[in-house]
């Protein structure tokens, strides 16, 4: 990608277990154009490949001059070897070489990035991030993952490794998730919410609920769907003060949680980082919402391209 063409449009797909999408966006984040369908994961790398070509070879053909495609996928996966190594939501997806099959399939540069650490970075480029040089981005979805930039780069391992925070064990109490009895993942996942109500009240949550219906019935003045969206919030601050003890981040940006579930909770979460962070940390970081809300998942899937130039 030549850095003497910053303005030349970019092509994007946000690679989700449940919805993915197409866009082509320009180097400032102005989405020209974009295209979204269930992702029916369960065919398989093959069939989701075709989906996404039949729309991408639309777009080329109506926007001259795109030269890169970028896109975010959920881990594991590897950026340095555009590799995806068997995420749990994308069934089959075993050591799929999914940057080379993109390039051979259609000429073009191709970057794949781990799916937290591609919205920290839209975040960054556009959103609540402008200007840090440490942040946190939550995803806060299906899953808990997380994307850290230290000193203006994004933290990875030597293979590439994002950090893995939906493993880390806050309490021996709570729901099994990634393979351990209370993780991150357990309280502070759209998963694990759902499967926390049970725990907690397993009387008046015999079914499997989602974080939206919990939403809903303590709006309709639920007290256990209260307690269990609240001990969410104070995990979720827990985890907050743990990661900014370890990064001092400027700022941590909380994912698709944050979006539908009410103020009180992103205002408990803050409360309860209050209480376990550090004094100066608990008062130099600040936790807010993703401010790029809807329009996340797409620039996403362009912002590593557009750090790529504007690293180079």
């Amino acid at each position: 990608m030549s850095k003497a063409d910053p303005h030349k449009p970019i092509l994007g797909w946000d690679l989700g277990g449940t919805m993915c999408a197409a866009v082509v966006a320009e180097g400032g984040g102005t989405v020209l154009a974009r295209a979204d369908w269930p992702s029916r994961a369960e065919r398989g790398p093959g069939a989701m490949l075709e989906d996404f070509l039949a729309r991408a070879h639309g777009f080329l053909d109506a926007h001259r001059g795109i030269e890169v495609l970028g896109v975010a996928v959920g881990g594991p996966m590897n950026p340095n070897t555009a590799e995806v190594l068997s995420p749990p939501h994308l069934p089959g997806w075993d050591r799929v070489p999914l940057g080379k099959i993109l390039r051979e399939r259609l000429g073009l540069e191709v970057i794949v990035e781990h799916d937290a650490a591609a919205c920290l970075l839209a975040e960054w480029l556009w959103g609540a991030a402008r200007r840090c040089s440490v942040a946190i981005y939550l995803t806060m979805g299906t899953g808990c993952g997380a994307g850290i930039m230290a000193d203006r780069r994004i933290l990875r391992g030597p293979a590439g490794q994002s950090p893995e925070v939906g493993h880390i064990r806050l309490s021996d109490y709570g729901p099994e998730l990634f393979g351990k009895v209370g993780s991150v993942e357990s309280f502070c996942s759209g998963q694990g919410i759902g499967l926390l109500a049970g725990h907690m009240f397993p009387r008046e949550f015999i079914a499997p609920i989602t974080a939206r219906e919990l939403s809903r019935l303590e709006g309709e003045g639920n007290q256990a769907a209260r307690a269990v969206l609240a001990e969410s919030a104070r995990r979720t601050g827990q985890l907050c003060a743990l990661l900014a003890d370890i990064f001092s981040p400027e700022v941590i940006i909380l994912g698709s949680l944050a979006r539908y579930l009410d103020e009180w909770w992103t205002e408990a979460i803050r409360a309860a980082f209050g209480r376990e962070a550090l004094p100066t940390n608990a008062q130099d970081t600040r936790i807010v919402p993703a401010e790029l809300g809807e329009f996340l998942g797409d620039l996403s899937s362009i912002a590593p391209c557009v750090f790529r130039r504007q690293s180079r």
